[in-house]
């Protein structure tokens, strides 16, 4: 009887284990799925996926949360989409880099779309550097690639804010430029119109001439095997 206990213990371990196991590999692929489609600009995809706990949560380490991923998502995509109330100050009290990143950024474009001046501009200006300064501060407790890219990204726009702030608080010419409020994405032939998830659109330099172009492409297998063998170099005598 003892024994017939232990196994069915055993077996409900295993299967609540298994569940739990399911439950996660759907998620991440969820999560995986979402990430693709935002970055082909299909921003519909990650309105289905809603922060939860998972089972990886619990483990030990510094990992990444799939909550947090969910989240980081949803504030670029509002970000992206110009929804900056959204994004800015919705923190969910995580310290992730990331979403304080995101929301230090909707911070200064809500700024820009305020139409306070004086005082009032430098007030929330204040309120932008210190959401910038909680970014570099979640940076610094990050290791790896990623967590130095957004450290700089996070520097260089709290000086750039800073000066902007002083600029402004002395009454200078310098004023947060106004922006008028989006109306959605704004398209330019089949993608966005302007700086997107993947940067600033590229274009050739504005002095370039294009009939200087020359545009290097390897040859065919076929082209290839017709060339002549190269010619072998002499030996190379040994120095020293």
């Amino acid at each position: 009887m003892r024994t017939t206990v232990i196994r069915v213990f055993i077996a409900v371990m295993f299967a609540i284990a298994a569940w739990l196991s399911g439950r996660e590999s759907r998620l991440a692929a969820q999560v995986a799925d979402a990430k693709q489609a935002i970055a082909t600009f299909d921003y519909s995809a990650i309105n289905a996926l809603h922060p939860e706990r998972a089972a990886s949560d619990y483990l030990p380490g510094d990992g990444r949360r799939l909550a947090d991923d969910i989240a980081v998502s949803k504030a670029g995509v509002a970000y992206w989409l110009g929804r900056y109330d959204a994004v800015a100050g919705d923190t969910g009290g995580r310290a992730d880099a990331d979403i304080l990143l995101a929301s230090a950024n909707a911070a200064f474009r809500a700024s820009q779309h305020d139409p306070a001046t004086g005082p009032v501009a430098v007030q929330k200006l204040d309120g932008v550097l210190q959401a910038y300064a909680a970014a570099m501060k979640a940076t610094a407790s990050s290791q790896g690639l990623a967590s130095v890219a957004l450290a700089k990204e996070a520097a260089y726009n709290y000086e750039y804010v800073a000066r902007l702030r002083d600029q402004v608080a002395r009454g200078s010419q310098a004023r947060v430029a106004k922006m008028t409020s989006p109306s959605g994405v704004v398209m330019g032939g089949d993608l966005p119109a302007g700086p997107t998830i993947h940067g600033a659109p590229g274009a050739p330099p504005p002095d370039a001439k294009t009939e200087e172009f020359q545009t290097i492409m390897p040859m065919e297998y076929g082209d290839r095997e017709a060339q002549p063998e190269a010619t072998p170099g002499a030996k190379r005598e040994r120095k020293g």
